[in-house]
């Protein structure tokens, strides 16, 4: 299959494993369970900057509008999520070894677990921080949040990992 093709494939799958999810799914109240970051965490690094916030900003959009919750709120947090994208991926990826990952998704056989755990960690913290920030600004006291935003990026992390090694090795060949 061609790279695009599965690349639009992949985000159309998360899309709908989200929509089941945020509708039908309700683990925890502290706990949201979003599959969709992982699709901009799989980009290839050398994609053009602005293609990728274009499409952070849509995807985001698109949930917003086919799920229940604040217009522009998973929007707001995955365009944040993508900007910060490359100094995630700088600081986790030495620059001597960053040609090897050019043009090749992030997934276990490209990239070894403990990296890809880190930069999975960091960039669903600055998804969630945003997100809590903008879903609950003032609404909530501090421990709370905290509890929050502690809770979404571990279960989060883990659920994608687990995704990522089990379904995308093998959907991103």
């Amino acid at each position: 299959m061609h790279g695009t093709l599965k690349y639009i494939t992949l985000g159309a799958i998360m899309i709908i494993c989200q929509i089941l999810l945020s509708e039908y799914v309700n683990i925890w109240p502290v706990l949201y369970i979003a599959i969709f970051p992982q699709f901009i965490i799989l980009l290839p690094p050398t994609m053009n900057r602005f293609l990728h916030l274009l499409t952070a900003f849509i995807l985001g959009l698109g949930i917003d509008i086919l799920c229940d919750g604040v217009a522009g709120l998973n929007a707001g947090a995955l365009v944040a999520m993508a900007y910060v994208r490359p100094l995630v991926l700088k600081i986790t990826i030495p620059k001597a070894s960053f040609d090897i990952y050019e043009n090749a998704p992030l997934i276990p056989r490209t990239l070894d677990l403990p990296k890809l755990a880190l930069i999975y960690a960091l960039m669903l913290t600055v998804f969630f921080t945003v997100y809590m920030l903008l879903d609950s600004a003032a609404s909530f006291t501090f421990g709370y949040t905290m509890l929050k935003l502690a809770v979404c990026i571990i279960a989060n992390s883990i659920i994608a990992l687990l995704c990522n090694i089990a379904l995308l090795d093998k959907i991103l060949r």
